[in-house]
């Protein structure tokens, strides 16, 4: 199972603060790993946030491959508000389910 932990997020959140789809991206998972563990026994022992967030960790680790595959000053791996918004789908769903709030970005 991919896994971000505290220090990942952090670090992703700081990198990428700017970006136009990373920046909200790692926003949202640093929102929901803290919802969740305020709401549970924490981000490491429940698995369906973690499961929830795969896409999006995903998508942010794509960016960092990318980012050391730099090629002429070029980022590789740009990922696309299409993209942000199809890997949300699970974590919405997942706080429906768990009657949680959105991690919004706002």
């Amino acid at each position: 199972m991919l896994y971000h932990n505290s220090f990942e997020i952090a670090q992703n959140m700081e990198r990428y603060r700017n970006h136009a789809v990373l920046g909200p991206a790692t926003r949202i998972l640093g929102r929901l790993y803290h919802l969740v563990n305020e709401n549970s026994d924490g981000w490491a022992y429940w698995k369906a946030p973690v499961r929830a967030a795969r896409q999006l960790m995903e998508m942010v680790d794509a960016a960092r491959a990318g980012d050391r595959a730099i090629s002429g000053g070029e980022q590789m791996s740009n990922p696309s508000e299409l993209e942000l918004k199809k890997a949300l789908i699970p974590i919405k769903a997942f706080c429906t389910r768990h009657n949680l709030p959105f991690p919004s970005t706002e």
